[in-house]
């Protein structure tokens, strides 16, 4: 199964980003910030990344 990390501060959008993709059968993580992305890409290895910049 994919993993995906969404990374983003806003919690409304990252709930939004994550009923999309479960609901498309991918695992799906969040990170709230930049700190926190880098800490859970290193424990994860997420096959995709999505953030704002």
């Amino acid at each position: 199964m994919q993993r995906i990390l969404v990374v983003d501060d806003a919690a409304t959008v990252r709930m939004y980003h994550r009923a999309i993709l479960e609901g498309a059968g991918y695992v799906v993580d969040e990170a709230i910030n930049g700190i926190e992305a880098l800490e859970k890409a290193r424990e994860l290895h997420p096959d995709v990344i999505l953030m704002d910049i």
